[in-house]
């Protein structure tokens, strides 16, 4: 691709989750995740997806007045507002304790089941694994080992 239709191929088709949440921190919840809708010809509702990741009750506050928690589903709000068809996570639970890992890693899954992104998950916990379609693992920036789980289980039975 050119320069030019990489762009807009990134800008239409890719939503991105950092695992350092990268939001503005003069703009409330509310305008972080609106700042994705502006990337978009066909952004989601913005109501609605406030409260799937239940930050309806926290539209109005700024990222320093939230929870880790609660900054990384602004920052999935705002990956996910652009309708984004794949959804690339970058270590999604790497600054977060286990209780709000498992509550990101449950959103992740309904987000995959409700709005049918294309989830693709970089993460150091192997026990996150056992909830992929796919697993592809590197080694020294090769690809080690690839095959497709028989059996993915749900975020709320992952244990590490």
């Amino acid at each position: 691709m050119k320069k030019g239709e990489l762009a807009e191929y990134r800008r239409s088709t890719l939503g991105f989750i950092f695992q350092f949440y990268n939001l503005v921190p003069n703009l409330t919840v509310k305008e972080n995740i609106e700042v994705g809708g502006y990337l978009s010809g066909n952004p989601l509702p913005l109501i609605g997806l406030l409260k799937t990741l239940g930050l309806w009750e926290h539209k109005d506050k700024f990222p320093d007045q939230l929870s880790g928690g609660q900054q990384q589903r602004c920052a999935i709000g705002r990956a996910l507002m652009k309708n984004p068809a794949i959804l690339l996570c970058d270590e999604p639970t790497g600054a977060l304790d286990y209780k709000t890992s498992k509550e990101i890693l449950s959103l992740i899954e309904e987000i995959h089941n409700q709005y049918g992104a294309t989830i693709l998950l970089v993460t150091h916990n192997e026990a996150i694994k056992g909830m992929a379609d796919r697993v592809i693992k590197l080694r020294d920036g090769a690809i080690h080992q690839d095959y497709k789980n028989e059996n993915p289980i749900s975020a709320n039975h992952i244990e590490w």
